[in-house]
């Protein structure tokens, strides 16, 4: 069937889910009125020498790209987000929706420098995409944008780019823009190209902290948009650990804190689907493999 007249260009309504689970909408109207909490503190020593052996295999060969912690993560929750598609649900306009992609959000600084510009990507993911294929684009992601900033250091990446002119408007006018905006969004009527382009209308918002050398916080999520999931990646630390023989070992950690709109699903699904997460950074060649959907 074709699309309707007046729906979602991101998603469709789930008019015959649990009746409470429509419900909910009224009762919580905000999304950080309605975020549960989860912290995730994940054993990843087999990952890392996983990751370097892997690492070590592409230089020799000549073939593929770095693959990272934050790549390994960002697979992970591909995997398990394709596995568990309610994790790929929003509320908007009272409504829960199946959005049609998978789409994540994450931060590209140009430069390591305080007064450096951040860059936004958004990318879809795809059943079939694996670490390989993950790493392969988001270097590609990476090059593209640093290589526009120093064509043009003025030149924004994306919606970011936008600001350079919305922000030249007059206050009273912006917020009439942005009521209006919000307004079609309620409504379903939110032109597609602006859902594709905006990284609040995707389906997770992923943040590396890590690479700064600070531990992972609980991000709040945007009332603006329809982001469900803000997943935040701590610095990765070695740390003493009790083994299955009762032994005391040294192993590498890393917390992850993941910030959820409740109305999307229940906490029996939020939890079988972090466990999923968990078992695929546990066993990283699992990461090699499409995703697996029912």
């Amino acid at each position: 069937m074709g699309k309707k007249w007046f729906s979602r260009p991101d998603g469709t309504y789930l008019k015959h889910i649990d009746p409470f689970m429509r419900f909910f909408p009224y009762i919580m109207k905000g999304r950080n009125e309605s975020a549960i909490y989860f912290n995730q503190r994940i054993d990843i020593t087999e990952l890392k020498a996983w990751l370097n052996e892997k690492n070590r295999t592409a230089a020799a060969t000549g073939e593929g790209s770095k693959a990272t912690l934050f790549h390994a993560v960002l697979t992970a929750l591909i995997r398990t987000v394709n596995e568990r598609p309610q994790i790929n649900r929003f509320v908007i306009g009272r409504r829960v929706y199946q959005r049609h992609d998978l789409s994540c959000a994450f931060v590209i600084k140009r430069e390591f420098k305080d007064d450096s510009n951040e860059e936004i990507a958004v990318m879809k993911f795809q059943p079939d995409d694996t670490l390989s294929s993950i790493a392969e684009r988001i270097a590609d992601e990476v090059k593209k944008v640093r290589k526009a900033a120093k064509d043009d250091d003025k030149q924004r990446n994306g919606i970011v780019n936008w600001f350079n002119y919305l922000m030249n408007m007059p206050r009273i006018l912006l917020r009439g823009l942005v009521g209006f905006l919000s307004w079609l969004d309620y409504h379903g009527w939110l032109p597609r190209f602006v859902c594709e382009l905006d990284p609040m209308h995707s389906s997770i918002w992923l943040s590396n902290l890590g690479s700064l050398g600070i531990d992972a916080p609980f991000h709040h999520l945007y009332e603006w948009g329809t982001t469900s999931v803000f997943m935040t990646i701590g610095v990765a630390e070695r740390a003493p650990a009790v083994g299955a023989d009762g032994q005391v070992t040294v192993r590498d950690f890393v917390n992850v804190a993941i910030t959820l709109d409740e109305r999307i699903s229940d906490g029996f699904y939020f939890a079988r689907s972090l466990k999923r997460f968990r078992f695929f950074l546990e066993h990283p060649d699992e990461l090699e493999k499409p995703a697996k959907i029912s």
